[in-house]
């Protein structure tokens, strides 16, 4: 392949890999479960992430998404439960302001989790619950979520 050629190839795959994901990395021997809730309300099916094993979504453009992670598949259901949450949101436009969050306690005590964005990390790196930090970034960026790592 000529290189002349090959440059036309990479600026189109370079606009396709900016695909604005949430990655969900379990780094833990069991899996862990998940639901994404848009700002309205509309809840999405809880899906697994194996153990030692990752799931990629795409970033929502509603206002306000929460992805609550749980250690068990019906947790986030369930009273008295503690659920680890991802909060989101992409308004205003152009912008990505992302966060960590817990209800009730933190599901995964003892286990390290991180959030990574383009806007910088929330590191949990003590395997506890931390105050709120919410990042933010104008541009496009993909979100990493790291449990157990």
């Amino acid at each position: 392949m000529r290189l002349s050629s090959l440059f036309p190839f990479l600026a189109i795959f370079s606009k396709l890999a900016v695909g604005e994901y949430i990655h969900i990395n379990n780094h833990l021997d069991y899996p862990i479960w998940f639901t994404q809730v848009i700002g309205d309300g509309t809840r999405e099916t809880t899906l697994n992430v194996l153990a030692y094993g990752n799931v990629s979504i795409r970033q929502s453009s509603a206002s306000g998404v929460a992805i609550k992670v749980t250690p068990g598949e019906k947790d986030v259901d369930t009273a008295g439960k503690g659920v680890l949450t991802l909060g989101y949101t992409k308004q205003p436009a152009g912008w990505i302001y992302y966060d960590l969050g817990v209800h009730l306690y933190y599901p995964f005590p003892g286990s390290r989790v991180k959030l990574d964005g383009p806007g910088g990390d929330n590191d949990w790196n003590d395997g506890q619950a931390h105050p709120q930090d919410t990042k933010g970034y104008y541009g496009k960026g993909d979100l990493w979520l790291d449990i157990g790592y």
